[in-house]
């Protein structure tokens, strides 16, 4: 097996990946590099990112690694040795720290990408001002929190399942975000909202930023930030759940709109 194809098939046996909070400036400056328009040596913005982020992280990869080798089957047994070769090197050149580099790259502008879709969904209501404006503003703040901190409803299922068994309602929601909203997530996803870029969305730029100015408040219920997008996740939880068949008219099935 060509090393390439070895990498390539344990990267997709594994999905092993840098983990969004962890990424640093390289690796943004690597993601917008590689956009259309993107300045900036590719190749070199590589080895940077993969310099400033394979020798934090290579211990985790390569457990993550053995950890496939050992559920892996007689025809995938080659490919997990090659690539423990390289989990084990602590050269950040190595083809799998630039592989882990570079998807983490791609991932992030992918995620930046439907980041803004969420500022231009909401720019016809915040630039018309009223009610309207407030709730766009804050479902955009959420879904842009969700797809820049890659958020996932699976790390959060147990406070998910008692607001749906709690029918959704507003107690139940305040007791949702307070029992998911961390101080430290709920300032690093006012950070990622207040900083996404959005010129062909000038209002609901300027208004989702506006809300996450400033430090997080005290109560994770009172945040306009974190409420949206432990909702946000929550709906993804349900529509998961109602495509694998596990719910049948369930209660919740319309999250609560963030007051």
């Amino acid at each position: 097996m060509r090393p390439e194809d070895a990498l390539g098939h344990v990267l997709a046996l594994t999905g092993l990946h840098y983990p969004r909070g962890l990424i640093g400036e390289e690796t943004h400056a690597l993601a917008r590099a590689l956009g259309e328009g993107g300045e900036g040596d590719v190749d070199a913005l590589a080895g940077a990112a993969s310099a400033a982020h394979w020798p934090e992280l290579r211990g985790s990869m390569e457990a993550g690694v053995r950890r496939g080798l050992s559920d892996a089957g007689p025809e995938d047994a080659e490919a997990f040795e090659q690539v423990l070769e390289w989990a084990g090197d602590p050269d950040p050149d190595n083809p799998l720290a630039r592989a882990l580099a570079l998807r983490a790259a791609v991932e992030l502008r992918a995620a930046t990408a439907r980041a803004a879709e969420h500022l231009r969904a909401a720019e016809p209501a915040a630039a018309g001002g009223g009610a309207a404006a407030a709730v766009a503003t804050a479902t955009a703040a959420g879904g842009i929190a969700v797809e820049l901190l890659d958020l996932d409803p699976e790390d959060y299922e147990p406070e998910i399942l008692a607001y749906v068994g709690a029918d959704g309602t507003e107690e139940a929601l305040q007791d949702l975000a307070r029992a998911t909203g961390e101080r430290e997530i709920r300032e690093w996803a006012r950070r990622a909202v207040a900083e996404l870029e959005g010129g062909d969305a000038p209002a609901a730029r300027a208004a989702v930023r506006h809300l996450a100015l400033g430090p997080p408040p005290d109560d994770p219920a009172e945040d306009l930030v974190w409420v949206p997008a432990i909702l946000a996740l929550t709906q993804q939880a349900i529509e998961l759940a109602a495509s694998a068949g596990l719910l049948e008219g369930r209660p919740g099935d319309e999250p609560a709109t963030p007051r």
